[in-house]
């Protein structure tokens, strides 16, 4: 409806560029907002009499008497989704004020659309941010009820696979913009795209849209000061839930420097950190100082051995060294923590406790 705030605004605006006096009058054919203020508040019979028949209408200098409180002019109905929401009226000869007065009521209709719209978006940004504190809450939720909401609330169908996308940065709002235009030019179709907490955005991408696009995505088009962390597959609204937190995972698993984690490629970190604390320390104790005194030189050397596989000849042409100097490195890491990384089990307890050195 026709508000004084917005009346007010549009005449402090239209009057830099309409001369004549214009009132607006809303659905009760009150006087909201006017270029007189002493007009302000009272009833407007010409207004009354278009609220009555929905129709414009101009009074001339013989019909003033017919009406009360009014002056020769012109006055139209302002309808807004098919309702009405008010009337416009000008002060003058109808013949001269009347295009002044169309295009008067363009513009609040244009306006209060606009207003329409973004109190429609602030309300389904609620409606997300709401359910999305209950999907995502740390300790449990209530299956049952969010999928209740997802379905009667949202008016959105959760049953296929999902992956949820976390990105990180420090302009969230302005980037969750930047992402709904990258999806859109891509043709991804994401169930949501909503700032989080406060510093990010996240969303959920069908698992057939995903993998394909969100690497280069991350890399090439987001922007710099921004991670992207992706949560392994999963369905419905557990699965959503589930990928959540594994995307938040990858970025804590991974370097500052990695631009896109994805879960999956995190998945021996992942398991490391379910260990029951006290056995992982039962076991490291031992080990402890050993491998706190490894010099770097066998460290890096362990870690890229580890990459390549345990494959010698590819560690050593990795490192640009001869194959007798990675052995006799790896002999060395056998003398100095009592763990040999060329046998398996002991290979992989020492993995195990340089990734949570």
């Amino acid at each position: 409806m026709l508000t004084k705030e917005l009346g007010n605004e549009i005449i402090q605006r239209l009057s830099e560029y309409i001369e004549c006096p214009i009132n607006l009058m809303n659905a009760s054919g009150k006087i909201v907002a006017s270029t007189d203020n002493d007009r302000v508040e009272q009833l407007h019979g010409g207004a009354e009499k278009v609220i009555e028949y929905l129709e414009p209408q101009s009074i001339n200098h013989e019909d003033v008497d017919q009406f009360s409180n009014v002056k020769p002019g012109v006055n139209l109905p302002i309808f807004h989704r098919g309702q009405l929401a008010g009337v416009v009226g000008l002060t003058g000869k109808p013949e001269e004020v009347v295009q002044a007065a169309g295009m008067t009521r363009g513009s609040v209709e244009i306006a209060l659309e606009q207003i329409y719209v973004q109190r429609q978006s602030f309300y389904q940004e609620r409606l997300w941010s709401h359910w999305l504190q209950q999907l995502f809450h740390p300790s449990s939720f209530d299956e049952h009820h969010v999928q209740q909401e997802a379905t009667y609330t949202l008016n959105v169908e959760t049953g296929t696979w999902w992956c949820v996308v976390v990105f990180v940065t420090k302009n969230h709002f302005d980037m969750a913009e930047r992402i709904r235009s990258l999806f859109e030019e891509e043709h991804l179709n994401p169930l949501f795209v909503m700032p989080y907490q406060e510093s990010s955005i996240i969303t959920a991408l069908p698992v057939t849209e995903v993998m394909s696009s969100l690497y280069e995505l991350g890399h090439n088009n987001v922007g710099q000061d921004v991670r992207v962390g992706l949560g392994d597959r999963g369905y419905g609204i557990r699965g959503i839930r589930q990928s959540y937190f594994q995307a938040w995972e990858a970025l804590d698993l991974s370097d500052q420097d990695v631009t896109v984690a994805y879960s999956g490629d995190y998945e021996m970190e992942r398991v490391l950190n379910s260990v029951d604390e006290t056995v992982y320390q039962d076991v490291a104790a031992k080990y402890r100082e050993r491998l706190e005194t490894l010099d770097h030189l066998y460290t890096a050397t362990l870690d890229c051995y580890f990459k390549r596989n345990f494959k010698q000849n590819l560690t050593a042409e990795t490192l640009h060294i001869h194959r007798n100097t990675l052995v006799y490195r790896l002999e060395q890491v056998k003398q100095k923590t009592g763990l040999d990384p060329r046998v398996f089990n002991q290979a992989i307890i020492l993995q195990v406790l340089l990734i949570k050195k």
